[in-house]
C-alpha cells in the first residue's frame, strides 16, 4: 500500500529516493482538502488569474483545465491546477452561497442533520409536562431583527383558553386573553380562585365593556337602555332588570346622566305603587330622549308623590303616571328653560296649594301627545309662562269636579294652543286667565269652553281665541 485509506494520501516508501517529493505531495493533499473551504462552485471554466491556494468545486461540463473533473476538488497550486476528488462523507463551505455542502451518493448537497430537540427546556429553572420552557431571570427579552416582532399564543377551539396570567406568589391576580372564548378580556382575582371581568372586546365588534363600572370614563349606549324601579329595590342595584331595581327615579335619572347615549333612548320603567319625585337638570350625553314610564294601561297604579322638576334643555316623555302631592308649593310638572316634554297618557290627581299640574316660566316646549284624566284640583292646571303648550285633537277627562284658581293660564308671551280639543266633565274656578302677552288658542272655541265655573280674564295684553 503507498498511500492512506481516507485521504489518499502517499506514503513515503522504504528506501525511496527524493522522499521530500513525496512528503511534500502529502502536505499539499492536506493543504487543499483539510477544513476545506471553496470560493465557488458555479463556475464553468478555470478563473483566469487564481490566487494560490483558491479552491473550487468543479461542476458537471466544465471547460479549460477543469475539463472531465466535474465534482472534484480544483486547487490552484505552485501555479497550476491540481483536483482531488472527493470521497463520502466529505464536507465543503462554499463561500459565495454560505452554504455547507456534503459529498454523498456520488454528488454534492446540502448538509443534513438529525437533531433531537428536547421536549422541555429549563434556563436557570426546572421545566416540567406543563411548563416545558422555564426561565427565570431578572428579565427576559424578544425583540426584531430590523422590522417588526409578534409573540403568538394559540388555542385549539373557541373554548379554550389562550391567555397571560399574572401571578403572585404563584397565586393568579391578572389575566388577559382569549379565556374560555374568542372575546378579548382581562379580568382580576383577589384570590386566584375567583376572577371579576374587568373589561370585555366583543370580538365582532371591537365594543367594549367594563362590566365591573368604571370610573373616569362613560359607558357608551349601542342600543337603547331600560332602567327598572321600584319601591322594593335598592339603589345599591345596577337597574337593568325587574329583578334588580333601583329604590328611587332620581338615583335611575343620575345613572342616564352618566351615559353616553350616542343618540340612543333611556327608559325608566316605574314599577306599580308610589315614587317620590325627581330632578333633571340636563339633556342625556350623546342626544337621545329620557323616556319616563308608569303603567299606561293603568296610569292610577303608578303614583309619583313628589315633582318632576325639568330643566336645561332637557328632552324627555313622561306617561303611564298619576301625579299626587300633598306638599303645598310642589308643581306637578315643572318644564324650564329650553325643555322638549312630550306628554302620553296620564292622571292628574289633587297637589298642593299654590301649585300646578303643568308649570312653566322659561321658553320651552310641551307637546300632549296622548289624552288623558284630571281627577283633582290645582291652582292651575296648565300654567305656561313663556313656554308654548300644544295639544291636537286630544280629550281632557274631569272626573269628581276637581277645583282651578284658573283652569288654564297664559302669561308672559306663553302659548297655549289647544287644537279640535274636547272636555269631559267639569270643574270650579275661573276657566282661564291670559295676561301679560300670554295666548290661549282654541281655534275658535266660546269663552265657556275650558272647564270652570266663573269667567275667564284676559288682562294685561293677554288673548283668548
Amino acid at each position: 500500500m503507498d498511500a492512506t485509506e481516507n485521504l489518499n494520501l502517499p506514503y513515503i516508501l522504504p528506501a525511496q529516493a527524493q522522499k521530500h517529493v513525496t512528503h511534500n505531495e502529502a502536505i499539499k493533499a492536506l493543504d487543499a482538502i483539510l477544513h476545506l473551504a471553496v470560493l465557488s462552485r458555479a463556475l464553468s471554466s478555470p478563473p483566469a488569474s487564481p490566487a494560490g491556494g483558491d479552491r473550487y468545486l468543479v461542476p458537471a461540463g466544465a471547460t479549460g483545465a477543469w475539463n472531465g473533473q466535474a465534482k472534484a476538488i480544483a486547487a490552484w497550486q505552485d501555479g497550476a491546477w491540481t483536483f482531488y476528488p472527493p470521497r463520502a462523507g466529505w464536507l465543503a463551505y462554499v463561500l459565495d452561497e454560505n452554504v455547507l455542502l456534503a459529498f454523498r451518493s456520488g454528488d454534492w448537497a446540502p448538509a443534513g442533520f438529525d437533531i433531537v430537540l428536547p421536549d422541555r427546556i429549563g434556563i436557570n429553572a426546572t421545566a416540567d409536562a406543563t411548563n416545558r420552557l422555564a426561565v427565570a431571570a431578572p428579565a427576559s427579552l424578544f425583540t426584531n431583527e430590523g422590522a417588526g416582532h409578534q409573540i403568538k399564543v394559540n388555542k385549539a377551539s373557541a373554548g379554550d383558553t389562550a391567555s397571560l396570567l399574572f401571578q403572585t406568589g404563584w397565586s393568579g391576580r391578572a389575566e388577559m386573553g382569549l379565556a374560555g372564548s374568542d372575546a378579548f378580556r382581562v379580568k382580576v382575582s383577589a384570590d386566584g380562585a375567583s376572577f371579576a371581568d374587568a373589561m370585555v372586546a366583543d370580538p365582532a365588534t371591537g365594543r367594549v365593556r367594563f362590566p365591573g363600572g368604571v370610573e373616569g370614563l362613560r359607558p357608551q349606549l349601542s342600543a337603547s337602555r331600560t332602567y327598572y324601579v321600584a319601591a322594593s329595590g335598592s339603589d345599591g342595584n345596577d337597574g337593568l332588570t325587574p329583578g334588580t331595581p333601583f329604590a328611587t327615579l332620581q338615583k335611575a335619572v343620575d345613572v342616564a346622566h352618566g351615559l353616553d347615549c350616542a343618540s340612543h333612548d333611556v327608559t325608566i320603567q316605574l314599577a306599580d305603587g308610589s315614587h317620590a319625585g325627581a330632578t333633571v337638570a340636563r339633556p342625556l350625553l350623546g342626544g337621545g330622549t329620557l323616556l319616563i314610564r308608569g303603567n299606561e294601561t293603568t296610569p292610577s297604579s303608578v303614583v309619583l308623590t313628589g315633582g318632576l322638576v325639568l330643566s336645561n334643555g332637557a328632552q324627555m316623555r313622561v306617561s303611564g303616571i298619576r301625579i299626587a302631592i300633598a306638599t303645598d308649593l310642589v308643581h306637578g310638572l315643572s318644564v324650564g328653560n329650553g325643555v322638549t316634554l312630550r306628554l302620553g297618557k296620564m292622571e292628574f290627581g289633587a297637589v298642593g296649594a299654590n301649585a300646578d299640574h303643568i308649570f312653566s316660566d322659561n321658553p320651552c316646549r310641551i307637546v300632549l301627545e296622548e289624552n288623558y284624566t284630571i281627577t283633582g284640583g290645582a291652582r292651575r292646571h296648565m300654567n305656561i309662562g313663556a313656554g308654548l303648550l300644544v295639544a291636537e285633537g286630544r280629550t281632557f277627562t274631569l272626573t269628581g269636579t276637581p277645583a282651578f284658581t284658573q283652569f288654564v293660564a297664559a302669561r308672559n308671551a306663553g302659548t297655549v294652543s289647544l287644537s279640535s280639543p274636547v272636555i269631559v266633565g267639569s270643574a270650579t274656578g275661573s276657566r282661564y286667565l291670559a295676561e301679560t302677552n300670554g295666548v290661549i288658542n282654541t281655534f275658535g272655541k266660546a269663552t265657556t269652553f275650558l272647564p270652570g265655573s266663573t269667567a275667564g280674564t284676559t288682562p294685561s295684553g293677554g288673548i283668548y281665541a
